[in-house]
């Protein structure tokens, strides 16, 4: 029989920096956004101390301290080599692995018996355990909703202690799981029609699942009809084992101090555009349109504005010199460095946003522009190769400007993120390696 896993990691961030550093084991850790604003991460400890998602820190700082709680800085870098090292192990379990998020794969498992599903999905947590150090959960079913709920099931049973591999294939116990299951956790039961379906008196997984087919496809759509169907069993959902082509790119980030000179934006700019550009090339796309912007935001002192401008980019490219030449217009364009009252800007954030995707093969050639010589074109996958290889910002266009000796933002610019809690980049650059001694 073919079943669905999903393999699920446990409060993923926080087990990347406990991966590395074993005397964080059974100590409170938190991750923070950008710019070390808010809790995107919490360890079990965190949770029951009561501190909730997207908490601001500043409102929690205490409490964590008190509780000799580790903080970190969000290292992305690390958490997507994690991910892709994950990723990998499970490719060696099955060929059909859909990438689902950073922390979560649905896959395709062949087993003859519930207790042999169990098995693979034991195996599972056991390999990614010893490889990476990341705790997991496995969660199987007939379907992906099933495997789903299976996995949240196996949440619940590893707080009191228990294995955390859950099958939900056998008829009875499924049946078992969907009566204590609320309806309003089921993956695709959003909050708005948890609500109309508690006010019907829906209020398990079982009691959705019972609802007539005519009722469920009138009073909410053929999506929860999909979902209805995926309780009682019935596959409606494939693995997307192939990424869908996107249609739009954006980067931005809010900078780790106001900005007020047109120097600074220029590089945060470029630095976006740079970094989208090596992204377009990496999915093998070329871009139709090009939007830059800058804000103040809404908040704080003020004056506050927003400004924007758009080009079109024709041919398509994904060619980062004639991106930076656009973002730079653009920026000429629409800056403004005072408000009427000569008060001057503090912009806190800019990004930009390439459109109108398309694959670069076929290639559409126009008359008079024939776009980046194979020659160039070698110059940027070269770039990008060193960037890759050796670690971002190894080789940068000089529109970005120069990593400068301040410790309290990412590369020492004044627009660049805060990341003072920073944990190394063990896997990803050569001095964050970590140093062992003997004696």
């Amino acid at each position: 029989m073919r079943v669905i896993a999903l393999a699920d990691c446990s409060n993923f961030y926080v087990s990347c920096e406990r991966a590395f550093d074993p005397m964080l084991e059974k100590r409170p850790v938190v991750v923070l956004s950008n710019n070390d604003g808010c809790v995107v991460a919490r360890s079990e400890e965190v949770k029951r101390l009561g501190v909730k998602m997207a908490a601001p820190y500043f409102k929690v700082r205490d409490r964590l301290a008190k509780a000799d709680t580790a903080v970190f800085s969000s290292n992305y870098a690390l958490y997507a080599d994690l991910s892709r090292r994950i990723t990998a192990i499970l490719e060696g379990f099955s060929p059909e692995v859909e990438r689902y998020s950073i922390d979560e794969a649905f896959l395709h498992l062949w087993a003859d018996s519930q207790a042999e599903a169990e098995a693979q999905g034991r195996a599972i947590e056991a390999r990614v355990r010893a490889w990476t150090g990341i705790p997991m959960r496995v969660g199987l079913g007939p379907t992906k909703t099933l495997a789903k709920m299976a996995s949240e099931v196996a949440k619940q049973r590893m707080r009191e202690g228990q294995p955390p591999v859950v099958c939900l294939w056998g008829a009875s116990q499924r049946a078992a799981s969907l009566r204590t299951f609320p309806v309003g956790e089921v993956w695709g039961i959003g909050p708005r029609w948890a609500k109309r379906l508690r006010a019907r008196g829906v209020r398990t997984a079982a009691d959705f699942a019972a609802l007539p087919d005519v009722w469920v496809k009138r009073n909410l759509n053929v999506v929860a009809l999909r979902t209805a169907h995926e309780l009682r069993g019935t596959p409606c959902l494939p693995l997307d084992l192939v990424p869908a082509t996107r249609k739009t790119l954006i980067r931005s980030r809010s900078f780790g101090k106001p900005v007020t000179n047109v120097a600074d934006l220029g590089e945060a700019l470029a630095t976006h555009t740079a970094r989208a550009a090596e992204k377009l090339r990496g999915e093998g796309l070329v871009a139709g349109g090009l939007e830059a912007y800058v804000t103040t935001k809404r908040f704080g002192p003020g004056p506050h504005r927003t400004l924007a401008a758009t080009a079109r980019l024709s041919p398509r490219t994904l060619d980062t010199t004639r991106l930076l030449q656009v973002v730079r217009r653009l920026l000429r364009q629409m800056y403004v460095p005072a408000a009427p009252c000569s008060t001057p800007y503090r912009w806190k954030k800019a990004g930009v946003t390439l459109f109108d995707l398309t694959r670069e093969v076929p290639k559409q050639v126009h008359l008079f522009d024939p776009g980046p010589t194979p020659e160039h074109r070698l110059l940027l996958d070269a770039i990008d190769g060193v960037n890759q290889r050796w670690g971002r910002r190894t080789v940068v266009w000089g529109s970005q400007g120069t990593v400068r000796p301040v410790k309290d933002t990412e590369t020492g610019q004044a627009w660049s993120m805060q990341q003072a809690r920073r944990s190394p980049s063990y896997t990803t650059g050569w001095d964050g390696l970590l140093q062992v001694f003997a004696r």
